[in-house]
């Protein structure tokens, strides 16, 4: 299935489409949901990427990995509440983001953006699948991200989460701490545009399983990518993966661990939420 991209839509309308969609689909979900979205004069706002730096402390003459997935959440959302795809929006987890850059991306270029879906494996904690996105310029890929969701089963009680093993950390050092505030939750959605309300209602959260709103994943993306810069020169990171292994909730102060390719974000039960993976 392919799907043209609408510019005349809006984000918040898109989000309250997600909230109400019900997906039904008949036959393979695995089949029956792959998908195509073509945006041919995709263009990155220079303001919008200017507001996203100076929230992060990054120098705007540089185009973020992260921005990349953050610039193209309406064509995404666009794709995920399509009447026919088989992705039911709300509730979805986001498990992990790659970004892979060949060329730097200029503010205001048209380019050829497409977002494909695909339905992975059904595990017993609900569907997977992932969707990439590539931008194009006169036919050559520019960059591409990856990013890997998870669809929770609906009516199942999950079962009781058993101990995570003690993680080794010996291998890493401190760099410095992170901290979440509700102050700070509500900015990075002003400054993303990503207002789904399991991030800023405890009510939704609660509805989802979690005991209060949980911090968006790719605002510790960013954060983690803004450290990663202090310490490795950003113009040398071609390719980078974060993996969301646990939420990170309001008002926590997290550890941030790093070694030569890696860095965790890690609770106060030292345990990693999100992990940075420098790739060749």
């Amino acid at each position: 299935m392919h799907i043209t991209v609408s510019s005349s839509v809006q984000y918040r309308s898109l989000l309250l489409k997600a909230l109400f969609k019900r997906p039904k689909i008949k036959g393979s979900i695995q089949t029956a949901s792959s998908a195509t979205l073509t945006n041919p004069s995709f263009s990155i706002d220079g303001r919008a990427l200017n507001r996203y730096c100076q929230h992060f402390g990054f120098d705007a003459s540089h185009i973020l990995e992260t921005y990349l997935f953050v610039a193209t959440q309406g064509e995404l959302l666009q794709l995920f509440v399509h009447p026919e795809t088989a992705v039911r929006p709300l509730g979805l987890v986001h498990t992990f983001v790659e970004f892979e850059m060949f060329q730097q991306l200029e503010t205001e270029q048209n380019y050829h953006f497409t977002a494909s879906l695909e339905m992975a494996e059904k595990t017993e904690k609900g569907q997977r699948f992932e969707t990439v996105g590539e931008f194009s310029l006169e036919g050559q890929v520019i960059a591409r991200y990856r990013s890997g969701y998870l669809m929770p089963n609906r009516g199942v009680k999950s079962k009781k989460r058993q101990s995570a093993p003690v993680e080794d950390l010996s291998a890493y050092h401190i760099s410095t701490t992170l901290e979440t505030s509700k102050k700070h939750t509500k900015a990075y959605a002003k400054v993303s545009g990503d207002y789904n309300p399991i991030h800023l209602n405890g009510l939704m959260a609660r509805l989802f399983g979690f005991k209060a709103p949980i911090v968006h994943g790719m605002d510790m993306a960013a954060r983690l990518l803004n450290v990663a810069s202090k310490e490795v020169n950003t113009g040398l990171i071609k390719k980078c993966r974060f993996d969301f292994k646990r939420p990170v909730f309001v008002d926590q102060i997290l550890k941030v661990c790093s070694n030569e390719t890696q860095l965790l974000l890690v609770n106060e039960d030292n345990k990693s939420c999100v992990a940075m993976s420098l790739l060749d």
